[in-house]
């Protein structure tokens, strides 16, 4: 156990987590820069580059590439704020709409494959310790700021 660490496992849960999602949504041309957005914009639609930003603790640039990505490959599309001419609202196209359900199979195949012979109480102390690391980290936003 001395020469465990934390980050080791972190990095290795996460890059085998991205490596099987890659996998699933390759056919579809997303890639693992994009899926975290389309995520988001499922559960609330009409949200800005900077809400997802802050989300995901993504800097601007990389959120920036994967929001061209997908609005390139006809799964979201950029409208202009109402309330404010320079900010761009996301929002979801019918093409990515209609792969919602097969996307969520996806995504809820992953979290079976990472929770197998993981008990209820396995996963809450998991979570819980998650995210006081996140915490420790200086991650301070766990949810979608309303716009």
């Amino acid at each position: 156990m001395k020469d465990d660490h934390i980050g080791r496992y972190i990095s290795i849960a996460y890059r085998s987590n991205v490596t099987l999602l890659n996998k699933k949504l390759s056919n579809y041309g997303i890639g693992r820069g994009q899926y975290p957005f389309l995520i988001a914009l499922y559960k609330k639609e009409g949200i800005c580059q900077k809400s997802l930003c802050d989300f995901y603790n993504i800097d601007k640039a990389a959120a920036g590439r994967a929001i061209k990505k997908l609005v390139d490959k006809g799964f979201i599309i950029k409208k202009t704020d109402p309330n404010d001419k320079r900010r761009q609202l996301l929002y979801l196209t019918p093409k990515s709409k209609d792969f919602k359900k097969e996307f969520i199979e996806i995504l809820k195949s992953n979290e079976k494959k990472m929770k197998k012979d993981l008990t209820e109480e396995e996963i809450e102390v998991f979570l819980k310790v998650i995210k006081k690391i996140c915490f420790n980290l200086g991650v301070e936003s766990t949810s979608l700021k309303e716009e």
